[in-house]
């Protein structure tokens, strides 16, 4: 079937596309190897989450649990109304996150099968020792009023992937591309985040390098998922009440990003085993390209 296209946004040499009926072949050569992102349209398509994760869903099922956001623990069910009510003025905490496999297991069945454009990832894979992934989250569930705001312009940390499916309602979207990073003035000992929180007001006489920074918005509608690539920067903001899960992609296309990320935190922490880490790592990128060739996972 032929891939059918959309333009999104051409603005400043920076083109993003929402596209259907994309192959992974189409999708692997123009963006997870090209490192450039995309709105796929239809890649949820038989998950039943699409129309199952609703405000009124989790309010009937989970209104008793509670959720923490920013340090401050919440009553989920008020939560859920203060998103449906919250505004542009006053909107509800962000960003209010589920984690469902380790709480919300019985959630799995409704995000599956896995997306095919997010395979194969090794995070998981027994050759990819957790503690170098810090907590990397495969599938996370985010809510949001209209107003929200993620709290800081950043790439997904240690350089993975990042897919994201809006499930319910219109989230903004702005992205900024890898060879910008010295215009975003990265944190020093946290260089996945910006020190520039508002790119819509920039202080530019403590940030004057940001004037050259392009980055360019534009909108996710229920149904259709975001491809991230890894070193992109971007933030978000809902539109309308939202909900979206993310999960997060580690492969061959962004492995020897992740190493990079992977030495600057031992060099930070543990200098003396630096080396050798990076020694394992390129072995087991080796052994899991060969795998993954075969279509075998470990």
């Amino acid at each position: 079937m032929t891939t059918q296209t959309v333009e999104l946004v051409h603005e400043k040499n920076i083109v993003v596309e929402k596209k259907y009926h994309m192959s992974y072949e189409e999708f692997a050569e123009k963006h997870l190897f090209a490192n450039y992102p995309v709105v796929i349209g239809d890649a949820c398509k038989a998950w039943s989450a699409k129309d199952k994760f609703t405000p009124q869903f989790f309010k009937k099922h989970y209104s008793d649990r509670e959720v923490n956001i920013a340090g401050k623990t919440y009553n989920f069910g008020d939560y859920i109304d203060w998103m449906l009510t919250g505004t542009e003025a006053n909107p509800a905490p962000y960003p209010c996150t589920l984690q469902i496999e380790s709480e919300y297991p019985e959630l799995l069945r409704d995000v599956m099968p896995p997306l095919k454009y997010a395979q194969p990832s090794r995070i998981g894979s027994k050759l990819v020792p957790n503690r170098l992934l810090s907590g990397a989250n495969t599938l996370e569930i985010f809510f949001g009023s209209p107003g929200a705001l993620f709290p800081y312009v950043h790439y997904d940390f240690m350089c993975l992937h990042a897919f994201i499916t809006q499930l319910y309602g219109e989230k903004e979207f702005t992205v900024i591309p890898p060879d910008q990073t010295p215009y975003l003035y990265p944190t020093p000992g946290n260089t996945w985040v910006s020190q520039v929180n508002d790119i819509w007001n920039p202080d530019l006489e403590k940030y004057p390098l940001f004037a050259k920074a392009t980055p360019v918005s534009f909108v996710v509608g229920p149904g259709e998922t975001l491809f991230i690539p890894c070193g992109w920067w971007h933030t978000a903001r809902s539109l309308t009440p939202t909900i979206s899960v993310a999960l997060d992609s580690l492969n061959a296309s962004n492995w020897k990003n992740f190493m990079n990320e992977v030495d600057m935190n031992m060099q930070q922490r543990k200098p003396k085993l630096a080396k050798a880490v990076q020694a394992y790592l390129s072995v087991a990128g080796g052994i899991l390209g060969t795998l993954e060739k075969a279509g075998v996972s470990v």
